[in-house]
């Protein structure tokens, strides 16, 4: 019989706080943000053996999934592969986001044992126009083909801007010959709207129209969920976290309440609380965090399936014993509140936003009474 796969146990979405970049593409939501390209590294709080003590499985109570995304280029991150290396160690799936052209950097973690490596996903964004611009096609594919070579994962995804689509049969071929399938597509998003939407001209049709001949069901099953307000149960908080990687400074989402720092004291739980209601306009990075099962009643693939491709040769994108660790669900994990547990945690939360929002009030009065 096969063996058993590793079972996720947590998510954690690692914010790694540095802006600086080697390219500059049009559609970049750091660009967007008024403290673009700020040029500083991260001062860590804390050691790699402090954090991989605080991140050991026993811990956490099993294997996390770990999410690396600076808002730059994550690979010019100065000290951040010990701290990959040594949780790693500890038997964690780690998903790092680059867009493959630090050939340096990578070195370092190409270096690595291929059992190490078995568990480490680069998630390559290709950015294929600036790519172009700037001569570095040929860098991307050398080390994308050196990642899977060495015995990491990688998956290809490409942002699908109206600038691109003079370029959609170039882009195809280019993917064929070198990948030997066809990129995932992610979606543009516009964080400059408060409703996070599409960043396009295009209208919802056309604009699927002319993305869909990708054929991603990683796109597919995005578009599902981008725009859609989720109102199930939301374990954000206490199955996965967002931290802050130079702090460790964690909350329940990218939205929500604080839950403490998860590096500062390893002897000590970790503290969860679930989110229950999402606070944001839609899930926008669902692709990971619903399909890994954050609402565990919600349909969906596995993250594996959804990343990977089969290339012309029958050979994968991810490697198997990863892509069958992405593949599990939280739910499986970890025990769930029963369903009218569930329900009641809804109405206690909004008595308590009720409750704060009244004792706001009371202070607004108070201060302008004594001001009269």
């Amino acid at each position: 019989m096969p063996n058993k796969p590793d079972q996720v146990k947590l998510v954690l979405l690692m914010g790694v706080p540095m802006s600086i970049c080697n390219l500059r593409c049009h559609y970049c939501y750091l660009s967007q943000r008024s403290s673009a390209y700020e040029g500083k590294q991260p001062q860590w709080r804390f050691t790699p053996e402090q954090v991989a003590l605080a991140l050991s499985p026993e811990r956490l109570g099993g294997q996390a999934f770990m999410n690396f995304c600076a808002d730059g280029e994550t690979l010019l991150t100065k000290g951040l592969d010990e701290y990959i290396r040594l949780l790693l160690l500890q038997g964690h799936y780690i998903e790092f986001v680059t867009n493959m052209t630090i050939t340096s950097a990578l070195s370092t973690y190409l270096s690595w044992d291929r059992e190490l490596l078995g568990h480490l996903e680069f998630k390559c964004s290709f950015h294929y126009l600036e790519l172009k611009k700037r001569g570095l096609l040929d860098t991307f594919v050398r080390n994308v083909k050196s990642a899977w070579e060495a015995g990491a994962s990688c998956n290809i995804e490409i942002t699908p801007s109206d600038e691109l689509i003079p370029y959609i049969d170039e882009v195809k071929a280019f993917s064929m010959e070198h990948f030997g399938a066809l990129p995932h597509l992610t979606i543009a998003r516009n964080d400059r709207d408060p409703a996070i939407t599409y960043l396009t001209g295009l209208d919802q049709e056309t604009y699927d129209e002319t993305w869909r001949q990708f054929d991603s069901g990683f796109w597919e099953f995005k578009r599902q969920l981008f725009g859609v307000k989720r109102t199930e149960f939301c374990y954000a908080g206490q199955w996965s976290m967002y931290v802050n990687f130079a702090t460790g400074e964690a909350r329940q989402c990218y939205c929500g309440s604080p839950l403490g720092n998860l590096f500062a004291d390893p002897t000590k739980p970790v503290r969860t609380e679930a989110i229950g209601t999402c606070l944001l306009p839609h899930c926008y990075n669902g692709h990971a965090l619903l399909s890994l099962g954050l609402i565990p009643d919600l349909p969906a693939s596995g993250y594996g399936d959804l990343r990977d491709r089969e290339r012309t040769d029958g050979s994968h994108w991810l490697q198997p014993k990863l892509k069958a660790f992405f593949n599990t669900k939280l739910k499986d994990g970890n025990p769930r509140m029963r369903v009218m547990d569930e329900k009641l945690y809804f109405v206690k939360r909004r008595m308590k936003a009720k409750a704060k929002q009244a004792k706001r009030k009371v202070k607004r009065f108070l201060k302008n009474a004594a001001a009269r």
